[in-house]
């Protein structure tokens, strides 16, 4: 009714279809349909590492009883029918291989029904057949359910890792597609045991937040059709970016890197939305790595979102309090380490790299802004302490040396006096 094969010239156009190497691979197709369904709320299961059960559950608009059969057939779609639908895609999938793929390596169950039916259907699949279909009460959604990945493949199995790090994949995998659409709810389960629950929400910074339980500051750009909001962590406890486009977890190395640079070792979530034509996702048979046909004007959007920002100094997002005007120093640890109280939080700020980073804003190349600048062990006065503290909170990026070492540690005092147990 609605799912049809795709014709032999779009066939040959399109990367070869989905490769399904892992449990995580699995996950990510189904999670991928789900959202595609328009569900609200997916649950995903799964046991030992789901090597030997997978279920993703979801509410829905549901399988066509029609449909069901052709779901698992190679390249059936309701998603594109020419090529020139890849040009205004705005779906996950669109080759029509995934469930076919994992029908061929799995015992597979799929119950599924359709908003518009009174009664659903649970299908029966073993090596990419169906054995058995029948009526099924159920609410409306679908629910996959996959037995003993590549039982029919024991060298393949035996390639799997251990269950520990396939689950560990599968987490990450769910933490990404739940960081993409924070507005669908999110519950991973395995051997029984709750790994993962994110209620629904409306903003992408309270799903991060709750995410990766650390406070984010946020920053929009909007110009020429293209989007970007970026949230960085106010703690540098490790250096992470994770890109989205158009809602799609994705890998761009050039943009990656270019970001890294940018926010030195802290996390950086980045949410770009562009037209479907300027993202080509069909260079990878995973859909992964993905072309940007206007890569340099996005890092033109990154790099003027971060320009002259000093609200960017991220303890300027922390509670209210009475702050100080200007950065405070309290002392000088071993002729290298300037301590400095200010915006509520004590700074430990490496003076080589903060004189590395105002020489190179100046004009100066990394090595020549490197060379020239004060060494660790270098004697200073407090005056010239407070210049270089006074340039630290104008630079365009105070964050990280021009290669890409913070230049400080942060310890907000909130926690200093939580940690002695006193009110602040």
């Amino acid at each position: 009714m609605f799912v049809k094969e795709l014709p032999e010239e779009v066939r040959f156009k399109i990367s070869a279809g989905e490769v399904i190497e892992s449990p995580a691979d699995c996950v990510k197709e189904l999670i991928e349909n789900s959202l595609d369904a328009k569900a609200k709320r997916i649950e995903i299961e799964v046991i030992k590492g789901g090597k030997h059960y997978i279920s993703v559950k979801d509410d829905g608009v549901g399988i066509h009883p029609e449909d069901l059969p052709k779901v698992i057939l190679p390249f059936h779609t309701s998603k594109i029918e020419r090529f020139e639908d890849l040009l205004s895609l705005k779906t996950y999938g669109f080759r029509g291989e995934a469930l076919h793929a994992i029908a061929q390596v799995s015992r597979m169950v799929i119950s599924s029904r359709f908003y518009q039916e009174d009664r659903g259907y649970e299908m029966r699949v073993e090596e990419g057949k169906v054995v058995h279909m029948r009526e099924k009460g159920m609410a409306v959604g679908t629910r996959v359910e996959v037995f003993d990945l590549f039982y029919n493949l024991p060298v393949r199995r035996n390639l799997l890792k251990k269950e520990d790090t396939e689950r560990a994949r599968i987490l990450r995998l769910v933490r990404d597609y739940a960081m993409a659409r924070p507005e669908v709810s999110f519950k991973l389960t395995a051997e029984g045991r709750e790994l993962l629950n994110l209620p629904s929400t409306q903003s992408a910074r309270d799903r991060l937040e709750e995410i990766y339980k650390t406070k984010f500051e946020e920053r929009e750009i909007e110009r020429d059709g293209l989007h970007l909001r970026v949230f960085v962590s106010l703690s540098q406890k490790k250096g992470e970016v994770k890109l989205f486009v158009n809602s799609r977890p994705v890998q761009n190395k050039s943009l990656t890197e270019y970001i890294k640079r940018t926010v030195g070792r802290r996390i950086a979530v980045c949410l770009l939305e562009v037209p479907p034509f300027v993202v080509d996702a069909n260079i990878h048979p995973k859909k992964l790595e993905v072309k940007l046909q206007r890569e340099g004007n996005i890092k033109e959007l990154f790099r003027e979102l971060f320009k002259g920002h000093k609200t960017h100094i991220p303890s300027l997002n922390q509670e209210s309090h009475p702050y100080k005007a200007e950065p405070e120093l309290l002392g000088i640890l071993e002729d290298t380490i300037l301590i400095v109280n200010w915006m509520d939080s004590l700074y430990f700020i490496d003076q080589h790299l903060l004189a590395e980073r105002i020489n190179y804003e100046k004009g100066q190349t990394s090595d020549k802004a490197c060379k020239g600048a004060i060494k660790a062990g270098d004697k200073l006065s407090p005056a010239q302490v407070r210049a270089m503290l006074k340039e630290w909170v104008e630079l365009q990026n105070p964050h990280t040396c021009p290669h890409g070492r913070p230049i400080y540690y942060r310890l907000p005092l909130k926690e200093i006096y939580q940690q002695i147990g006193r009110e602040r």
